[in-house]
This record gives structure tokens, sequence and C-alpha cells, in this order.
């Protein structure tokens, strides 16, 4: 596993802890907690994050996009995430957490028992969201296995099980492409993100990415929203407000100034779509996200109780229990 990076391009560097697993094969809790908070972190655990209830925006690398009870995703490691709850959430954030780094595996994980295993992580290099009727039956699992007191042989098999069964549920790739070296299956796709990832400051259309791939502006649409989900302008939007979201809370530069530099010329039409991705205004972001998480730094990752920062934040409370009988 390569050491956690901090982010480029901000004047405060990333949460981030020590490998929450703690060398074991892997770790599990829940959590209830008011609200998800604004806590941009990283760590070298790969996570698998059931959200019980809660709703809200997650941030994975450059990905963007809505949550809500159920969501289900992996997220791999070293890659900076966060979920954020919208300001119309009702009643507390609750969900369950896996931690586990395949690393710590040794010979086990090269076992052919295990390929299907290594093909879901390989396909969760830039995260995945699963989806289907069989994710709730998979988060009540997760929630069963937080809810363990003592690792044990049984519960390394339910985690085995779990992974089996996300292997068989459908899932998008959330094309987090800020998170580094991962990889994708389609190189035209890497390509052409990596290039919009370049070039956000500068006016982007349709018609120019599907220029680039040789494609006609109508064909492009389709092609582009079967591989990732929704149609161009709203990945662009998403796209520049993960940005814009990442300077609001790691530095002071004037939200106009950040707007402008990120291809927003309308500040009317930059509001709304903040508004609309967020849930919050950019000054209510920014103020939020700073409130009661001050940054961390590799040289004092740890609180005065010893914990970093994201495990104080993902610690369950005492009462904390599975909600699934």
């Amino acid at each position: 596993m390569s050491p956690p990076r901090r982010q480029t391009g901000l004047s405060r560097p990333l949460h981030f802890g020590h490998p929450l697993a703690q060398g074991r094969a892997f770790a599990a809790h829940s959590y209830c907690e008011p609200r998800h908070e604004f806590v941009w972190h990283f760590h070298a655990d790969w996570e698998i994050v059931f959200i019980r209830s809660g709703c809200g925006t997650r941030h994975v690398g450059s990905s963007v996009e809505s949550f809500g009870p159920g969501d289900l995703a992996m997220l791999p490691a070293n890659v900076p995430h966060t979920y954020f709850s919208s300001a119309g959430q009702v009643g507390a954030s609750r969900g369950s957490v896996i931690h586990f780094q395949p690393g710590l595996w040794g010979g086990l994980w090269q076992l052919p028992e295990l390929e299907a295993l290594r093909g879901l992580c390989a396909q969760a290099q830039q995260g995945l969201v699963f989806s289907g009727p069989g994710g709730a039956d998979v988060g009540c699992r997760i929630e069963r296995l937080a809810a363990a007191s003592e690792p044990s042989l049984t519960s390394f098999a339910t985690l085995l099980g779990i992974f089996a069964s996300l292997g068989k549920l459908a899932a998008h790739s959330l094309h987090a492409d800020e998170a580094g070296e991962g990889v994708r299956s389609n190189p035209r796709l890497d390509e052409l993100l990596a290039w919009i990832g370049r070039s956000l400051a500068q006016p982007i259309t349709q018609r120019q990415a599907a220029a680039k791939l040789k494609m006609t502006p109508s064909a492009f649409s389709r092609w582009f929203k079967s591989h990732t989900g929704c149609v161009f302008q709203h990945y662009l939007n998403r796209m520049r407000i993960s940005r814009v979201c990442l300077h609001l809370a790691g530095d002071d530069t004037p939200i106009t100034s950040i707007a402008f530099a990120l291809g927003f010329n309308n500040l009317a039409n930059f509001n709304r779509h903040f508004q609309k991705i967020i849930g919050l205004t950019p000054t209510a972001f920014r103020k939020r996200s700073r409130m009661g998480f001050p940054p961390a730094t590799p040289t004092s990752e740890a609180t005065g109780n010893g914990q970093s920062a994201s495990r104080r934040r993902t610690r369950p409370p005492p009462t904390s229990a599975a909600v699934c009988s």
C-alpha cells in the first residue's frame, strides 16, 4: 500500500489517520451522530460504507454524488473522501463501516478462492456504489458484523460472505479520478475525464468533448451517460463544485475568485448549481466545513487522547448496535 498523500492545491492538509484496521484483517463499527460533518480525509484502509439513515452528498476524490438511506459504497485506500449531510436532513446520521487492508493478508490474498474478491477490488479502484434489492441484506450483515465484540474466525468468514454478496450486486464506478493511480477498464473514458479535470477553468462544451473522441455530439451524449451514469453537463458541474468545495474547506480564497477560477462566469448560476448539489450556500458550506474539525497535519495527526481526527469521528458511541435482527 502506498502511504497517504497530501492534496495538492490546498493550503491546509487533509485529515488522515493511522490504518484503522490496526494490523488486523479488518475492523468494523457502527456510528450514530447528529450529522455527517465535512471531514475531508484519507487513510491506508479500504472502506465499505453502509448508510442506515441520513442524506446528503458523498465526496470521493473528484466524484460528488447524493447519498441517502441504503447507500452502499466501497472506497479504495488513500482516496480523499467525506460524507456531508444536507441542510434538510431529519434525524440522526447512522451507518456502519468496514475497514480492511488486503496488503496485510499475506499469502491468503493470493489464494485462488479469493480471485473474485481481487477482481472486485480491481473494479473498485475508483470507488464503487452498489445497487439492487440485495444491498439492504448486505447492509444488515455489515451491521451485525460491526456489533460483534471480538475478532474471530467466524467474523472473518462473515466478511468473506459479504464480499461474495457485493460481487453479485449491480454497481457503478464513481470515477474518482483525483484518487491518483487507480485503473479503469476504459482508456478512452480515462483520457476524457483526465482532460476534463485539467480543463475545468476553461469553457468546456459537449461538442468539444465529443470531438476529442471523434464522435458526433448525439453519439457522445449516449456513450457518456452509459459509462458515467449522468449527462455530460451534470458531470461537469459536479466536478467543478467538487473542486470548489475543496478550496472552501481548505483555504481562504474569496468565494467569487474560486468560482471564476473554476469555470463559472456567472455568480448567480454558480450559486444555483452549488446549492442544488450541496444543499447549502457556499458561505454556509465554508462555515460548516470548519466547525469543530481543525486541520490535521502529518506531524500532528494524533489528538490529545491518542486518536486521529478521522478515527475519532468514526468511533461508534457506547450505545451503538446493529439495527437488523
